[in-house]
């Protein structure tokens, strides 16, 4: 048997290395419970008190005024939608409810019934569960459901408790513009057409002027279709805390590490003290164990900020055209490319990107947003579609053949078919649909 030595190499991971990508891959509130958890099981951890701000922070922080009115713009046009509220600390649509239901005057029986309805609503203020399903789990007829049913349509919010859009409709036309028949005939059997924008046709049909059906339809795109969306729900997670902050000064970016609420970590007095005094000891061998833990985590943490900074440079760099001008002109930018820049692996760029999420003057985008694949062209051509539509006569809308007409007398060649994937992905509708009457 002849035997044969090949040298080789071989890596080996270690429990460092992985470490190191767990907490690479943390974005900042899930490092900040890591650490905060740590140190109930780490006597040497102590947190450092945040220092006060320096001269620098100062400085972008003023440079951010411009970018907070713009945020404050846009704060205010969000609130002023009411189906836009922020709901994060206002009660929800089932403790609104039974706050009403208190004031009823109803048998337990009738009270427990309603209850139930109450809590199968969906989170859109609809009841989706059968109600054939729901007089089976409370004992009760079909139609005591029903009438508990009927009592539920009368709480608010208008509209709560419908099965089904034109339900919902109807209910809010009924309490509150009894008179508007037509509406009401337009919600109850023709949602589809008006839908599509059709009033022509729902005209034809109800023998009604276009005049008359369109006073109706402004009534109906008046009323609420989502009765519990101002309302708060306990499972929604309304705050997105970015990593990266681009600050854009006159000529340049400077781009900010948004660390601050990451606590920054030092070793108890007392335990090091400890450790010199009894180099041998059972205990000393613990507590060293414990700071060397310490010390590769603050490495880990150091080397996670480093590739943060490093990749936001590195992003602003090959995307300056966007912080420059905006959503749709991003251009190609892979992340193997990133990788082999910055002297990585491709898996660390991956980890470095996931759920992590970058600030800008134009707002919060995650990291991975500006890893384009072969999107230049295909940004450019949305970017012109959107232009097109913005610049048409809404009378007499563009069809998506005219608009791949229009391409192709700017040089370019673009299908009808592109043109309408493009059009439904910017969630534009088509010419129908945009024509005002």
């Amino acid at each position: 048997m002849d035997m044969e030595l090949r040298p080789s190499q071989k890596q080996t991971i270690t429990h460092q290395m992985i470490q190191s990508s767990e907490i690479l891959q943390m974005n900042n509130m899930e490092l900040e419970i890591y650490l905060q958890n740590l140190a109930l099981e780490n006597p040497l951890l102590d947190f450092e008190e945040p220092p006060e701000e320096d001269e620098r922070k100062k400085e972008w922080l003023n440079a951010l005024d411009e970018q907070n009115r713009v945020y404050e713009r846009q704060e205010r046009r969000d609130a002023s939608d009411p189906w836009n509220l922020d709901t994060s600390m206002t009660e929800t649509l089932e403790e609104s409810l039974l706050l009403q239901l208190n004031s009823l005057n109803l048998p337990a029986s009738k009270v427990f019934i309603l209850k139930y309805l109450i809590q199968s609503l969906e989170s859109s203020g609809y009841l989706t569960t059968p109600l054939d399903e729901i007089a089976k789990v409370c004992h009760c007829s079909l139609t005591e459901t029903e009438e508990m049913l009927s009592v539920l349509q009368t709480l608010e919010p208008d509209g709560v408790g419908a099965r089904t859009l034109s339900e919902c409709l109807s209910i809010q036309l009924k309490k509150h513009y009894p008179a508007a028949s037509l509406a009401l005939s337009i919600v109850s059997d023709y949602l589809d057409l008006l839908g599509k924008n059709q009033i022509p046709a729902i005209s034809r049909i109800l023998h009604r002027s276009q005049k008359d059906i369109l006073e109706a339809c402004s009534l109906i795109r008046s009323l609420n279709p989502k009765p519990g969306s101002s309302f708060g729900d306990r499972h929604y997670m309304p705050y997105v805390r970015p990593e990266l902050l681009i600050i854009r000064f006159d000529g340049y970016f400077d781009i900010i590490l948004n660390d601050a609420s990451i606590p920054s970590i030092r070793m108890n007095d007392y335990y090091l003290d400890l450790l010199k005094t009894d180099e041998a000891g059972e205990t000393a061998r613990y507590l060293k164990g414990k700071k060397e833990e310490l010390e590769q985590i603050n490495d880990s943490i150091r080397h996670r900020s480093s590739t943060l900074l490093s990749l936001g440079k590195l992003i602003v760099e090959h995307q300056q055209d966007f912080f420059l001008n905006g959503p749709g002109h991003l251009h190609t930018f892979l992340q193997s490319t990133a990788a082999s820049i910055l002297g990585v692996h491709e898996s660390v760029i991956s980890r470095a990107a996931s759920d992590k999420y970058l600030q800008c003057q134009y707002g919060v985008f995650p990291l991975s947003y500006f890893f384009v694949q072969g999107r230049d062209n295909k940004e450019e051509i949305k970017k012109m579609i959107r232009d097109y539509i913005e610049k048409e006569d809404k009378a007499h809308p563009f069809s998506d053949q005219k608009l791949s007409d229009m391409f192709a007398a700017d040089g370019l060649t673009v299908s009808k078919r592109l043109i309408t994937k493009y059009r439904t992905a910017l969630h534009i509708p088509p010419a129908g649909g945009r024509k005002v009457y």
